[in-house]
């Protein structure tokens, strides 16, 4: 890059123990994850706007010409404590949003990265577009248009400005299950185009217009606010944001009271500013700061950008603050400086590692989750005689916070796409503990303070976690986790703690490390025509163990039964091969809209709120409908009050996905259609040689 304004100072800065994702992703990258950049008009000159992203998915502006981007963090993590849903962005000048690799993402709290405008949820986003051109209503026009692919739901978001960023609310203005979206415009009659697709599915363009009768308001004319309306906070923001290029004079003096302020996002920036100076115009009155939270940013600046022999200095000077005149979030920013001090200069040693102990033993355990965790990773790092006891302590009985608030709940999309709501599902039926596994991850760290008897608890506790239900590396996370708890006992010792800690339960799980079977292919994109070309050729001699892994490969185990393994979201297939013939199994997997029995669709129920609930329709009574969603848990059923209900539907639409097969090749498709019409009999004539079926 020619310009940063993102300093470029980043590292991974997190003392929790680090444990890359067990399946292999993105364990080879590292700070400062995904970036936004600017650049001219010829590609030559490039600026770093924003960074610490894992998959931003398309950029755009609003009319004010801020900047949003929409997230995502990875499926498999589902119910880790460092799991992110997919959210809407505000890309500010020199932004960090703190994703890492594994478990290295840093809490939203984090003062040195910024939070989300909203949090949407479970999906994969695809595309972010401004409506402000479209001849739609005004509440949409003056929206920002959010696609998930995963569960085919367009959010309409409405940006509030809230200081110098925004709140957002958002509703579907659009959904289908499924409706694998893939980008969109506004085109110049004013419409939405919008194309579906991805990952070998047909691809099909849609428009989507308004046609009602223009009311006081949804004129053209009437955009939202632009940059000339402004607030006062995104005035001073923005101000601040010119000192993120270079070194200027009147930098420093203009961002050091606005360390204080109390919007976050002017703080941020004016700290980003000060990061822009020269170190040696600001050291020393950083050092000699006395209000606490202009002394907390400080502070952090000065990890990332002073020399190793200031650190003792830098933790003398915040262990003078108050602690308890300091609010929650104020806490948070001082431990987080105290954190980043000690990654980037060292542990502390004798009178200074002392005293920092002293002062942060004495607020542990605190009255709040995010607390803890601070406190737990420095305590255990700094190794303080009374760590592990409080920790475990702590471990033993957690709760954790009410979820975040999302637009779209977790189980509201389970029926939407089996293929990723089955992940979901599982993790709803028995939830991980994800304070709890942050206080394991933290004690796999911890190398004194151990007992026999607080040893024998901690590592129970793993046997247990296996128990738990989460997203693909959830298994691999937690038996990591005991892995390196493993390798600081005594070689005397390794055999029992690994046997107590459930090693044997880890192949068990029913979530264990192993990927999907997956085909070899090459794939093609099948129709009836070439499908029944490859079933009339033959179904003899067929390979069992190859039909029964392509069962799985193409998801089919996901939502059907075979022979009492599988999932119930769809029929039992045990069967199928008595009541139907090869063309007529193919043509339910090349086009499963033609028929869905009503038996297995779900119901869309449209509420008043222009959301969607999606559910399979149990029961109901005069004032509610009993919905089951979860079919892991078809006992767990959700009470959708009728008064908030417009109109319901059955969806004709199947939850199967077409193209399930189009990785396959030829001799693949045959051992699934032969795996399918033998019901998963290994018996079956189309397991035997021709001279042998004919007998």
């Amino acid at each position: 890059f020619d310009i940063y304004r993102l300093p470029p100072v980043w590292k991974e800065d997190n003392l929790l123990q680090q444990i890359k994702d067990p399946r292999g992703h993105a364990t080879n990258r590292h700070a400062p994850g995904g970036w936004i950049a600017h650049l001219d008009s010829l590609g030559k000159s490039w600026e770093l706007v924003g960074a610490g992203y894992r998959n931003e998915f398309d950029i755009v502006f609003n009319e004010a010409g801020d900047l949003f981007t929409y997230d995502s963090d990875m499926e498999w993590d589902f119910g880790m404590p460092w799991y992110r849903p997919t959210r809407i962005c505000h890309v500010t000048s020199g932004s960090d949003y703190g994703w890492r690799t594994g478990t290295g993402k840093w809490s939203p709290a984090y003062p040195d990265n910024l939070p989300p405008v909203l949090n949407i949820g479970q999906g994969s986003p695809t595309n972010l577009v401004s409506a402000v051109t479209a001849k739609f209503p005004k509440k949409y026009k003056n929206s920002l248009l959010a696609f998930d692919w995963s569960f085919g739901i367009i959010y309409a978001i409405q940006l509030i400005p809230n200081g110098a960023s925004y709140e957002a609310k958002a509703e579907e203005f659009l959904s289908g299950a499924p409706l694998p979206l893939t980008d969109g415009v506004i085109g110049p009659d004013g419409a939405l185009y919008f194309l579906t697709g991805g990952r070998r599915l047909e691809s099909d363009l849609y428009r989507v217009y308004y046609d009602g009768a223009q009311k006081d308001g949804d004129n053209a004319a009437d955009t939202p606010a632009g940059a000339d309306d402004l607030n006062e906070e995104s005035k001073l923001r923005r101000k601040l944001e010119n000192y993120h290029t270079e070194p200027q004079a009147g930098a420093v003096d203009f961002a050091w009271p606005n360390l204080k302020h109390e919007d976050r996002f002017v703080r941020y920036a004016a700290r980003v500013a000060v990061e822009h100076q020269p170190v040696d115009e600001w050291q020393a009155r950083a050092l000699k700061e006395t209000d606490p939270q202009i002394l907390t940013q400080a502070m952090i600046a000065l990890a990332h950008h002073g020399k190793q022999d200031l650190r003792n200095s830098m933790l003398q000077a915040l262990l003078k603050v108050n602690y308890t005149n300091l609010s929650s979030a104020q806490q948070i920013d001082l431990l987080r400086a105290f954190e980043l001090i000690i990654i980037r200069m060292g542990k502390p040693a004798g009178a200074v590692k002392n005293q920092v102990i002293s002062y942060l033993d004495a607020r542990y355990p605190a009255n709040a989750n995010d607390l803890n965790r601070m406190l737990s990773k420095l305590l255990v790092h700094l190794e303080a005689p009374s760590a592990v006891k409080k920790t475990l302590a702590l471990m033993e009985n957690a709760k954790d916070d009410p979820s975040d608030k999302t637009v779209s709940a977790s189980s509201d999309l389970i029926l939407r796409n089996p293929q990723y709501g089955l992940d979901i599902a599982g993790m709803l039926s028995k939830v991980p503990p994800a304070q709890q596994i942050y206080y394991a991850v933290a004690l796999s760290d911890a190398t004194t303070g151990w007992t026999p008897d607080l040893q024998e608890k901690y590592f129970k506790w793993f046997a247990n976690a296996f128990t738990y239900k989460g997203g693909r590396s959830y298994i691999g996370f937690i038996d990591k986790a005991r892995q390196l708890a493993l390798a600081k006992v005594s070689k005397n010792q390794f055999a029992q703690f690994n046997t107590l800690s459930g090693d044997s339960l880890v192949d068990e799980s029913g979530n264990d490390l192993a990927n999907l079977p997956r085909a070899k292919g090459p794939g093609r994109r099948w129709n009836m025509e070439s499908a029944s070309l490859v079933a009339d050729s033959g179904l003899v001699d067929r390979n069992f163990d190859q039909g029964k892994l392509m069962f799985a490969a193409t998801l089919c185990s996901s939502c059907h039964t075979m022979q009492g393994e599988g999932g119930n979201i769809g029929p039992d297939l045990t069967q199928v091969g008595t009541r139907f013939s090869p063309k007529d199994v193919l043509e339910a997997i090349i086009d499963p809209n033609k028929v869905v029995s009503d038996q297995y669709a779900a119901t869309v129920f449209l509420m008043k709120d222009g959301s969607s609930i999606v559910g399979r329709l149990t029961n109901e009574d005069d004032n509610k409908y009993f919905v089951s969603q979860n079919p892991f848990a078809p006992q767990t059923l959700r009470e959708i009050s009728k008064s908030e209900v417009t109109a319901t539907k059955l969806s004709r639409v199947s939850l199967m996905m077409p193209g399930l097969i189009n990785s396959l090749n030829n001799e693949e498709l045959k051992d699934l259609l032969a795996y399918l019409m033998a019901g998963g009999n290994k018996e079956h004539d189309v397991y035997k040689n021709n001279k042998q079926a004919k007998k």
